[in-house]
Parts: C-alpha cells; structure tokens; sequence
C-alpha cells in the first residue's frame, strides 16, 4: 500500500552526551526531514541520563519548534531504553530511529520513506563501511552474525543498525511486546512485516566517544542471544549426549575387547583408564540431565517473556481491509 506524503513522520533519537555536535546535527537533520515531511514532521529526543547540556540544548529547539519534543530520562538506563521511549512515545505514521552523533547520513532520510511509501513497513540502515570500528569490533561482529545465524536460523544480516524506518503497525506490535531486557532490532525483526534495505557509509563522529565500547557491545550481544534464542540453554544437553554416547561406546568397547576376547588388540587399559571412562560416563550423564532441565527453563523463559503467540498484518475475516498489525497473546 502506498503512503501519502502529508502524513505525520516522526523521528526519534537517543542522546547521550552529545552537546558539542548536537547543533549542527539537528540544523542538518532538519533540512533533510523537511525535504519529505515538509512541515508534517515531529523529532523526539530521548536523553539518556546526559551529564553535559544535551538535555538543555534540545529544550532550546523546542522553544524555537514546537514539533521537537524531548523525553529526558533521570538517569541513564541505556540506548535501548532510550529508543524504547521514543517509539512509545511517537504519534507519526512512520517512525524513524538513528543516532545523534551524526554517524548515520540524515540525507538518506528520502530513500528510507520512498521505500515506506512503496509498501514496506520496515525499512533497515545496512552499514557498509564502518570507519570508527577497530579490526577487533568488526572481527566480532562477524563472529555474532555468524554463530547467531547459525545457531538460531535466523537470517540477520551483518552492518543491521538502529537506523531505521517501522510503521505505525509495527511500531503498536513492539510497543506491546513487554520484556525489560530489550535488543530492538532484534525484537523488530523478529515481528517480520515486510522489508526493505538501504545501505550507507557512516559518518565520521561529529563529536565525542562511541557510547557502546567492547564490554556493552558483548553484553548487547549477549542479551540478543538470551532475548532471542533459547538456543545457548541446549548446548550442554548436546554436548551431555555426545559425552555419554561417546563414553558409554569407548567403554563398550573396553569391556568387549579387554575382558570378553582377552585383549587381541593389545589396548592394555589400566583400571586407571577404565575408571576415567567411567568418570566420562558420568560427567556426560549430568550433562544431559542439565539439558533435560534446560528444556523446562526454556518453556518458563518464553512463558515469562509473554510474547504473543503471532502478529498479524492483515486479517480480511475480521472485516479490516488495512494492515493493522494485530497480535494475539
């Protein structure tokens, strides 16, 4: 379904002590919002907590534009809460997220709504080309795409950022999705709806250090695999079963060859060996006895998220003719 252009689009962007380029940011973000918007536009600034003015420096925007709105929080609580917040809180037919350092190109904010308006709910930033990463953050981005993808089935695609576009059916879906521990973009595709990609080079910092160093960017790694799959909870059963069988046939084999036959290989096992088999045995017995448990922690964990059981986008039997993004719990 295509959009029309006079329809309210909102922009939301977590701040974290990013005064110094905030300025010139938001000059630029505004010319380019208003190329698609025009005046139909809102901006909400989400500030996390900022020790420096970045809250003080957006109440100065508003009191210029009463379309710039700003949610400033009591302290940091973390870029996901952030943008959490500013979805919650936006009223636009379409909702934009992306950083407000100035790391993502605001002059893309065109391509992200033709796709909008050409039918997609969601429109993913595809980075490209991070020039502010070291060799060891891109080294293990690759590696979390790859064993994610791997073990969970799921197809994210590696340089996926918060740079992004969702419309309001989305937005009403996640906005209902109630648990704490939050990855957005995981949880925005996970909902599905239709997409669409764009993919850009980022920016050059304008201002200031990255918000996400080594030790938050493992712990966001961490949550996805936590939020999104019960996958890590069944590694120790696997490896119970492979311990055991492989335990259980060794020593099969031992019992076999050594007493049964009379060692016509010449194996020669020490009771030492056979009783270190034995230890093997049960080491992967208590393995799999912790992925049995697994299994039940796994059906508390998805129980105690409350997703629903599905979305919908479009449901012609209860009479709505346009997607509405409807779920059921």
């Amino acid at each position: 379904m295509t959009k029309s252009g006079s329809e309210l689009i909102s922009v939301v962007v977590p701040l974290y002590n990013e005064a110094d380029g905030l300025g010139s940011f938001h000059k630029s973000l505004l010319n380019n919002i208003q190329k698609v918007a025009k005046d139909d536009y809102e901006i909400i600034y989400c500030d996390d907590g900022s020790s420096d003015n970045s809250a003080e420096l957006v109440r100065q925007f508003r009191h210029d534009d009463s379309r710039i709105k700003l949610i400033s929080f009591s302290r940091n609580f973390g870029k996901e809460s952030a943008l959490s917040a500013g979805i919650a809180a936006a009223n636009g037919k379409a909702i934009i997220t992306l950083d407000g350092d100035g790391q993502h190109p605001v002059e893309l904010l065109p391509e992200f709504v033709k796709a909008w308006q050409g039918g997609a709910q969601v429109v993913v930033g595809i980075c490209i080309n991070r020039r502010s990463d070291s060799w060891l953050k891109r080294l293990g981005s690759r590696l979390f795409y790859s064993v994610f993808n791997r073990l969970t089935g799921q197809k994210l695609l590696p340089g996926m950022t918060d740079f992004r576009l969702m419309d309001r059916a989305v937005q009403k879906a996640f906005v209902d999705l109630p648990e704490i521990d939050r990855v957005t973009r995981g949880l925005i595709d996970w909902l599905g709806f239709r997409r669409a990609q764009v993919e850009y080079e980022e920016n050059a910092r304008k201002s200031g250090t990255p918000g996400y160093n080594l030790s938050s960017l493992t712990r966001l790694a961490a949550n996805s695999f936590v939020s999104l799959t019960p996958v890590p909870l069944y590694l120790f059963g696997w490896l119970g079963v492979l311990i055991t069988l492989g335990s259980f046939l060794l020593g099969s084999a031992v019992i076999i060859e050594q007493l049964l036959l009379g060692d016509p290989w010449h194996w020669k096992f020490t009771g030492t060996a056979m009783l270190s088999i034995m230890l093997l045995f049960l080491v992967g017995v208590i393995l799999l006895s912790q992925g049995i448990l697994s299994l039940y922690i796994s059906h508390i964990h998805s129980q105690s998220k409350g997703r629903p059981l599905f979305v919908i986008d479009y449901n012609a039997s209860a009479g709505i003719s346009e997607p509405g993004g409807q779920h059921a719990s």
